[in-house]
């Protein structure tokens, strides 16, 4: 069995070019990582080749490639179809994929669609949240469960299952390939719309500075999946305005060992 991933997330350096992440991970002591996959900014006719380029020098292996938005019409449109075929081409685990979509079935068609593309290659993991057309984990689910395909799945982000005030799910289940981990504020649970937003790309903390509950980062980094670390802070971004030290920082800071001694030392006592 492959190891599981213990990734810095793309969006822990969002200034940065998508290339560049792969080589900050390495530097940082990551062995993965997140990926941009913006064709409308970043993403260019020479992105694929600098990025595998990026990756094989420093053996960084994806977890995923984001974003992939829900939206449109009932087929997959060549912008998404990109994403996939990008994933799959740089050996990511997974596509980060949300709904922004007015039209249920349109949706599940879409989504389908390109869950046949994936096949056996990569998962399309549909990540719930505030700020989607799919708001909780129960939802998410049912979302995957009338799409029926194989590749398909659900990202459960610890701070969007505590805004939608569910539990956290067994994550043996199949349709969970990876967690997304981090620590919040408690107050993020009662805000909405831009307000959410803003705390989720912003104001998210390193594994215990927050008052997320120890429990569920401890069941998250002791479940036996990969793991993106989604630390968005605009305090780290100001207080370590390099993103090369910025990830050494949470990669310091975040230690799954760390979390998973913690957990067996309370089995002990």
């Amino acid at each position: 069995m492959s190891e599981n991933y213990w990734a810095l997330a793309a969006g822990c350096v969002p200034e940065v070019l998508p290339w560049e992440i792969p080589r900050i991970a390495h530097a940082a002591g990551f062995s993965s990582s997140g990926m941009w996959v913006d064709p409308g900014t970043t993403w260019d006719n020479s992105a694929l080749e600098k990025t595998r380029n990026s990756l094989d020098d420093t053996g960084v292996g994806l977890i995923d490639v984001e974003a992939l938005w829900l939206q449109g019409d009932d087929r997959a449109s060549d912008e998404q179809k990109l994403l996939v075929d990008v994933g799959i081409s740089l050996g990511a685990r997974n596509v980060l994929a949300v709904s922004r979509h007015d039209d249920y079935e349109a949706s599940l068609s879409q989504f389908r669609e390109l869950c046949e593309m994936a096949g056996q290659d990569i998962r399309i993991n549909l990540e719930f949240g505030e700020f989607s057309s799919i708001r909780s984990l129960a939802s998410a689910l049912d979302f995957i469960a009338a799409v029926d395909h194989p590749a398909a799945g659900v990202l459960v982000d610890l701070m969007h299952i505590n805004r939608s005030g569910e539990a956290l799910p067994d994550f043996n289940s199949a349709v969970y390939s990876y967690v997304q981990v981090c620590d919040f504020l408690q107050s993020s649970k009662t805000l909405t719309g831009m307000d959410y937003i803003e705390a989720a790309v912003d104001h998210r903390c390193s594994l215990g500075e927050g008052e997320a509950a120890d429990t569920d980062i401890e069941s998250a980094c002791r479940a036996d999946m990969d793991v993106s670390l989604e630390i968005r802070s605009r305090a780290l971004r100001e207080n370590f305005p390099d993103p090369y030290e910025r990830a050494a920082q949470i990669f310091k800071r975040c230690q799954r060992d760390q979390w998973c001694s913690m957990q067996a030392d309370d089995d002990t006592t």
